[in-house]
């Protein structure tokens, strides 16, 4: 066994039957390229209405298996929209397929809430269902400046229960905390970025491109960073739901870290040509040790 736990983070890949090849093309070379033990599809993952979308899951869980490597897949605020399946039925499906490590453990409505713990004594990832959309309480909260589900009591409450006993633990889930936002001015005043940009809705020219959130994160703010952090093992979160962010910071200790979106069909409208970049996707690798340290790097398509 390597001395480090590799996992690859993907996420956002939106794919729809009419671009299933390349899709698939472009998850083989960031595995083949990275050779994870772990791949974590952090929401927004795979759409079809007839069926393929099942199909593309299950075909998607053989490559796993045939290359030796564990996934999970977790859902974002599209998984089930675009989709053949509910949510739960999605997450139903994966954890019945080859090498998932995957548990549905329903959290109230939230689907996918487990622990994975590595080969390493007391250290974990707490996956989470970040859910969809927020509530119209919720909404009316927040001014209408977020659409945005959160976190729920019931599963902060669930993870601090099972993280209490952890050495370390690392978070994933789709939609990003509250706390990027600020997180990411008070490193960039600093100079403490450890690497990417913020660019959601900021054109490349630097100019707002539209009224939203450089952040797109909850209508509320339900206080899991806090909760989390207060334990005091909680190492890095990752998310993903923001194409165009890739930046990971730390604050008040913790990594707060944006998977690169890790497939952008040229012709999407939330793709990166039609937004005026670059395409720059891939996916975010996690080297994790054995007394809880952690190292990140970003793999670029273009580059392999």
């Amino acid at each position: 066994m390597n001395n480090y736990y590799r996992v690859l983070q993907l996420t956002d890949t939106h794919l729809y039957p009419h671009d299933y090849e390349n899709g698939f093309a472009a998850i083989d070379k960031l595995v083949s390229a990275s050779k994870p033990d772990l791949v974590v599809f952090t929401g927004d993952n795979f759409f079809g209405k007839n069926g393929e979308d099942v199909a593309f899951y299950r075909r998607i869980a053989d490559y796993f298996a045939a290359a030796g490597v564990k996934w999970a897949a977790l859902l974002g605020n599209h998984d089930g929209e675009a989709n053949s399946v509910t949510r739960k039925e999605i997450v139903d499906l994966v954890c019945s397929l080859p090498a998932s490590v995957v548990k549905c453990n329903p959290v109230g409505c939230r689907y996918g809430n487990f622990f994975y713990d590595l080969p390493f004594d007391g250290v974990s990832l707490a996956m989470l269902d970040s859910g969809d959309y927020a509530t119209l309480p919720e909404r009316i909260r927040s001014r209408f400046s977020s659409p945005y589900a959160a976190i729920t009591k019931e599963q902060i409450a669930f993870y601090l229960k099972n993280a209490a006993d952890k050495k370390a633990v690392f978070a994933f889930f789709h939609i990003p905390l509250n706390e990027y936002e600020k997180a990411y001015y008070l490193a960039l005043a600093n100079g403490e970025v450890v690497y990417g940009a913020l660019r959601e809705n900021i054109a490349s020219d630097g100019s707002l491109r539209r009224r939203g959130d450089v952040v797109c994160s909850p209508a509320v703010n339900t206080g899991f960073f806090e909760a989390a952090n207060a334990l005091g093992n909680l190492k890095a979160v990752f998310a993903g739901h923001d194409h165009l962010n890739d930046f990971a910071v730390r604050y008040k200790g913790v990594a707060l870290v944006y998977g690169q979106r890790s497939y952008s069909d040229p012709a999407q409208a939330y793709g990166f040509a039609k937004r005026g970049f670059v395409d720059f996707s891939g996916g975010t690798v996690i080297d994790i040790f054995e007394d809880g340290g952690f190292e990140l790097s970003q793999l670029f398509l273009k580059d392999l």
